[in-house]
């Protein structure tokens, strides 16, 4: 079985590395990136099955989607059709480049998630939020055929296909990759707005 925490921190570094040397070191370390992305993304309810959580949703494109809505997502009673849902997308990677201690073990892999949800009664809401720290020492570096092997902690060894070489020439064998990678994921469902009254035709 494939370590997913060890095909995370190659599938980090294969996407976020390649910039390692555009950014200033932090004093203690050989280099370190960081980068986020958030994506906000706007629908309104257009149909909703309550007896088979079944939510359909349009955005203002025009695209529609279905979504089963699980238990643990309370109050989907209170959602009403012409209700507009907010979801918004937080995704940020961390990744820091230092000299291996050999008197200190790599630590290993860490995994948290928090939730937070909206009162009983009130509109669907919430927060959920997921952080996995990954770390891993550089065990190959071959910058003529674009490949590093990264070992992680927990022993198992990963691949990683170099886009750009050239800005790995700060990092050799030996070196410790530390990578921290969150997502948040933020919902909210707001009322449908009042229509406005139809106006009288000119006379």
């Amino acid at each position: 079985m494939r370590d997913l925490h060890s095909v995370a921190l190659a599938a980090a570094l294969a996407l976020a590395l390649p910039a390692l040397a555009g950014d200033t070191p932090a004093s203690a370390s050989k280099g370190s990136y960081k980068a986020k992305d958030v994506r906000t993304v706007h629908a309104t309810v257009t149909a909703i099955d309550q007896s088979t959580r079944h939510v359909t949703l349009q955005t203002p494109g025009g695209q529609s989607q279905e979504l089963v809505v699980g238990p643990e997502a309370r109050n989907l009673g209170q959602v009403k059709v012409g209700d507009e849902v907010i979801v918004q997308y937080q995704e940020a990677l961390a990744i820091d480049v230092t000299e291996t201690d050999p008197g200190k073990p790599l630590p290993q892999p860490t995994e948290s998630v928090a939730v937070d949800r909206t009162a009983p009664g009130q509109k669907p809401g919430g927060v959920i939020a997921r952080t996995v720290t990954v770390s891993g020492t550089v065990q190959a570096l071959d910058l003529k055929k674009k490949t590093a092997v990264i070992k992680g902690s927990r022993g198992n060894t990963v691949e990683v296909h170099l886009q750009h070489p050239e800005r790995w020439t700060n990092v050799k064998v030996g070196d410790t990759i530390t990578t921290v990678y969150s997502e948040a994921l933020a919902l909210s469902v707001q009322a449908a707005a009042p229509k406005k009254p139809a106006e009288a035709p000119a006379r």
